[in-house]
């Protein structure tokens, strides 16, 4: 019926729609109309099964769907349940497990404690022999610098010597010995 209603109402606009139009363009929109009841027909023809098909096969989905939920909401309210009740159940079993727990706790804590102490002692010694390892090596350095730098102190002076110096310097270190020098 519905069907009927939608076809009528097709028809009806255009055929308005060309009452209102001259006699001259009035058989150009017959024409027209003839073809969009005949396109509107074959629609209609062709695609009305498909998409009732695929409306009953939809509402027949939603009704399998909302069953499903309603067993599953079932199942999951005897589920509930039986939870809630080994829940009160283990209540009394979760608090001795608790207590065993903080017992455990309070000796690893000691523990720890302990242990802390005879960490600190051993990084205490470790940090002073590595303090004296420090400055050992911080004072050979020192010294290897300070010797390197008058060796070269002595290079640049010695060669900044002239030849009646360098006499003088060796006369002096023959002397020393108590060697006469002759060059």
């Amino acid at each position: 019926m519905k069907f009927i209603y939608s076809l009528v109402i097709l028809v009806a606009t255009p055929i308005a729609a060309f009452a209102s139009q001259s006699e001259a363009g009035s058989a150009h929109m017959v024409w027209r109309v003839i073809d969009f009841i005949i396109f509107a027909a074959l629609i209609v023809y062709f695609v009305r099964k498909p998409i009732v098909n695929y409306f009953k096969n939809r509402k027949k989905q939603i009704f399998e769907e909302i069953e499903n939920a309603k067993k599953a909401k079932e199942e999951a309210q005897s589920a509930l349940s039986e939870a809630q009740s080994l829940l009160s159940k283990l209540s009394s079993e979760v608090e001795s497990i608790i207590n065993i727990y903080k017992q455990m706790g309070e000796k690893e804590k000691e523990d720890y404690a302990n242990a802390a102490k005879e960490l600190e002692e051993i990084f205490k010694k470790r940090i002073e022999q590595e303090k004296a390892m420090i400055l050992n090596k911080a004072y050979k350095n020192f010294i290897e610098k300070i010797i390197s730098k008058a060796i070269a102190k002595a290079r640049q002076q010695f060669l900044s010597l002239n030849e009646q110096d360098l006499r003088n310097i060796n006369k002096r270190y023959f002397d020393s010995f108590g060697v006469e020098y002759d060059k």
